[in-house]
């Protein structure tokens, strides 16, 4: 049984523990879903023109899934048991390794392109995720991002697994209040002032830093009710408060290259480049 109140210093034991073929098993990924960001990173890996000898890491890499991407790829992952896993489907000279995403084991400036899908969110002080990112990019690489953004403050709590009678006062209104919340038009109309305040600040050349919510999990609850996707995230993040984050430090935006586009942005990856200089 897993304790519902876990913090930033016990998430070693809880990803070592998800990743076994006897629980959540989490690297039990269809190979549909595989394809798919397969074909996602091949696509910005030929669009940026990578050389067979430049280094592709993946952060977040799993069971190492899609380390065919490019010859000279490298994983890194933060659950031991996956890279167990890992090694013991592909071999031990298999190119992944353990690494907490806050203190990559990469030398700086070393990446000349970076991926990460579904992995950000699950990362407490996911502000020091970023800054390791930016370290380890070289001048005039690319970085591939895909958390899942925006993450819900109530998939956390599982309220729409649980029933009525066991909610308190305002996890019952929260509960009802799921389709409305959840509707695509009220959640772009409620995103637009912060996102609007963030592109007033690049105008004016104030900082920008990573604006994200805290969530609290409630891993007590994983023996009462099935697991849904993001019910672990430590946190959730707006794409364009990522986009505006590196924009504010002269990232150039790749998937996003217009103000519209970058306002407008939705729950896609988005690719930025380091500036040379």
């Amino acid at each position: 049984m897993l304790n519902s109140q876990i913090n930033s210093s016990d998430t070693k034991a809880l990803y070592a523990d998800i990743y076994k073929t006897d629980g959540h098993n989490y690297g039990n990924t269809s190979q549909f879903r595989i394809r798919h960001l397969l074909g996602i990173v091949n696509k910005w890996i030929h669009l940026v023109d990578l050389k067979d000898e430049d280094t592709v890491v993946e952060v977040g890499a799993s069971l190492g899934q899609l380390s065919g991407c490019h010859k000279n790829w490298k994983g890194f992952e933060y659950s031991s048991t996956a890279v167990e896993l890992a090694k013991s489907i592909n071999g031990p000279s298999f190119n992944i390794f353990e690494s907490d995403a806050r203190n990559l084991a990469q030398e700086t400036g070393s990446v000349d392109f970076l991926f990460s899908f579904a992995t950000l969110e699950h990362i407490p002080e996911v502000e020091k995720a970023f800054l390791e990112i930016e370290r380890v990019i070289k001048p005039g690489g690319v970085a591939l991002l895909a958390p899942a953004w925006n993450c819900r403050t109530w998939t956390v709590k599982k309220l729409q697994q649980r029933p009525y009678s066991e909610l308190t006062v305002n996890q019952k209104i929260g509960k009802f209040l799921i389709p409305l919340r959840n509707n695509l038009f009220l959640r772009l109309i409620n995103s637009l002032p912060s996102r609007a305040f963030r592109e007033i600040k690049l105008l004016t050349n104030l900082p920008v830093p990573l604006d994200y919510k805290k969530l609290e999990p409630d891993f007590g609850l994983w023996d009462r009710y099935p697991h849904i996707s993001d019910d672990d995230a430590f946190v959730s993040i707006d794409a364009h408060a990522a986009l505006t984050y590196f924009v504010a430090k002269k990232w150039e935006v790749l998937s996003h290259p217009s103000l519209v586009s970058r306002v407008l942005c939705r729950g896609e990856e988005i690719v930025v480049k380091k500036p040379k200089a």
